[in-house]
């Protein structure tokens, strides 16, 4: 069974949270701080894998869960991090916010790998908040959470030859002639139900690979007869061998064929109508030799396009067909290999200096001031404030940061409500 599209929830592991402690030494109730820090959740990554072909085990589990970090203990002990969680996706797989629906990555190579949960950062124990002036802190925080995301996957094949044609024109069968792919094959419209990729090898260092596209018909575009299913995938492919019947055993004139399918690539993605084709005619062995020439003369006329006449049944042609596939292939690579030498040198060439910025920004909405900056929204989020000296840091902070000064600046005073990090504080001066 072949599934391309999947939604699945991946949640990375929480921050484990720090801890407030002391050492017990002889003689005085409690020694110096000692509250370890939690550790850091697990980070999920998706990882392209060659031993997958397609999404259909997301069927079955569609949730996945990093470790979370554990927590601190005394004696300064740091929490374990959490297990890093890998899940493994087919190679041309394509991952979406499903929120936004917007295109995060292209998992388009073997083993590569994206990032795309991040653990949340351990809460740091009292023995973090020690200086000259708190030498014992009754402070922790707590852990933060791991990002949570909704995911679409979809897959995409990757092959360097699209088969595209009409139902019963032999694409199938083709496929299964050029390489050891075994599709199902019969003589009625919509056998072939799922794309079927082959590799054709044209000796023991070159090959390519090819893949059938199925239900290609008028109205392809807007999804009739299952076409814009498996329209996208030729997105991934480099050139396209375009099959006519050139025997009209359907009772379909070839050319109107081509013309018709050509205008669904276009109206389901204009830069399809600028990738490489190869027109083919299959069936020749079901029409004498001057209908064939006539064929390839309306071709050239009509559409300025060359037609290669094979017949798949006896192998005429097919070898010939193959070759001179091959041989657009490697035009193409090597026309990439040579903007992609130059795009690499020319970034080469650049120099870039990037500046961080640190800080924070006040702005008032409404009866209420906001307050934004990495810093201080993260240890808003993360700082107990049910521990005894939780508040009063907080407001040294906001203090050292010259924050409470710019609240002032912009009208702020003793009651003003202040909103950090998804937390809401009362000024009190």
């Amino acid at each position: 069974m072949f599934v391309d599209e999947a939604r699945i929830t991946i949640k990375a592991g929480d921050g484990g949270d720090g801890v407030i402690s002391f050492r017990k030494e002889r003689a005085q109730r409690y020694g110096g701080p000692d509250g370890g820090s939690g550790g850091r959740g697990g980070d999920v990554y998706l990882r392209a894998v060659r031993s997958m072909n397609t999404l259909i085990r997301f069927n079955k589990k569609n949730v996945f869960v990093a470790a979370d970090g554990e927590d601190g203990a005394p004696q300064n002990r740091t929490g374990k991090s959490g297990e890093d969680l890998r899940v493994e996706v087919p190679i041309g797989t394509v991952v979406y916010d499903a929120d936004r629906n917007v295109r995060l990555a292209d998992l388009d190579q073997e083993e590569k790998e994206l990032l795309i949960a991040k653990g949340g950062e351990g809460g740091r124990g009292n023995k973090r908040f020690t200086d000259s002036s708190r030498q014992a802190p009754r402070l922790r925080e707590l852990g933060a959470a791991g990002e949570r995301k909704e995911l679409k996957l979809e897959l995409e094949l990757l092959a360097d030859v699209g088969i595209i044609g009409f139902p019963n024109v032999g694409k199938s069968s083709l496929i299964s002639k050029i390489s050891a792919q075994k599709p199902k094959i019969a003589n009625y419209h919509f056998t072939t139900m799922d794309p079927h990729p082959g590799v054709v090898r044209i000796n023991d260092w070159k090959d390519f690979v090819a893949v059938d596209i199925p239900g290609l018909i008028e109205g392809a575009h807007d999804g009739k007869g299952l076409g814009n299913q498996f329209l996208k995938h030729l997105g991934r492919t480099q050139l396209l061998l375009h099959l006519v019947d050139i025997s009209g055993s359907e009772g379909r004139d070839p050319l109107e064929d081509w013309r018709t399918l050509r205008r669904e690539l276009v109206q389901f993605d204009p830069s399809l109508a600028s990738m490489g084709e190869i027109v083919v005619g299959n069936k020749r062995d079901l029409i004498d030799k001057e209908q064939v020439l006539r064929q390839k003369e309306r071709f050239r006329e009509e559409t300025g396009k060359k037609l290669h006449p094979i017949s798949v049944a006896t192998g005429k042609g097919v070898e010939r067909l193959v070759q001179s596939t091959y041989d657009k292939l490697e035009k193409i690579w090597e026309k990439e290999e040579k903007e992609e030498k130059e795009e690499k040198e020319e970034k080469e060439r650049q120099v870039y200096r990037f500046s961080g910025e640190r800080g924070f920004l006040v702005k008032k909405e409404g009866d209420r001031f906001v307050v934004e900056g990495k810093e201080i929204e993260r240890l808003a989020r993360n700082l107990d404030f049910s521990t005894t000296d939780a508040a009063d840091y907080f407001y040294e902070k906001l203090e050292d940061e010259g924050i409470i000064e710019r609240l002032e600046n912009k009208g702020a005073g003793d009651g003003s409500l202040v909103e950090i990090g998804g937390k809401e504080f009362e000024l009190a001066f």
